[in-house]
């Protein structure tokens, strides 16, 4: 994990090519001192990391982000209002071994991001 502590797994289950973890994020974490004090919110970059960070377990691979061809921001996650968040991706493994993803967190109804890309093997 890139940032100690950040969040914990709860939930972890792989069906074929389809991912889906329940996360509790720590709103205490000292990321949200500085992003931002007094209205913390998850930053986008470390949204992407988690759904990287899901993939790397489920393919036990290290991996890096090789293209993004859509990160969608919908709403923002404010941790104190959505500790627990529920990230779902569809991953394909491409010809070339990178895998091809559609990716999503969300916390029932609300879509906080989503996001399309290509994830490389870290060489």
């Amino acid at each position: 994990m890139l940032i100690e502590g950040f969040y914990t797994i709860e939930q972890f289950a792989i069906r074929g090519s389809d991912i889906d973890a329940l996360i509790t994020l720590n709103p205490d974490h000292e990321v949200y001192q500085g992003h931002f004090p007094g209205q913390p919110v998850v930053p986008g970059v470390i949204q992407l990391q988690m759904i990287k960070e899901i993939l790397t377990k489920a393919v036990e691979k290290e991996l890096l982000f090789g293209f993004i061809s859509s990160a969608k921001y919908l709403s923002m996650i404010v941790p104190s209002e959505n500790q627990q968040l529920e990230i779902s991706i569809h991953y394909e493994p491409t010809d070339t071994g990178d895998y091809m993803i559609r990716g999503q967190i969300g916390s029932g109804e609300t879509v906080f991001t989503k996001i399309r890309g290509i994830l490389s093997v870290q060489l």
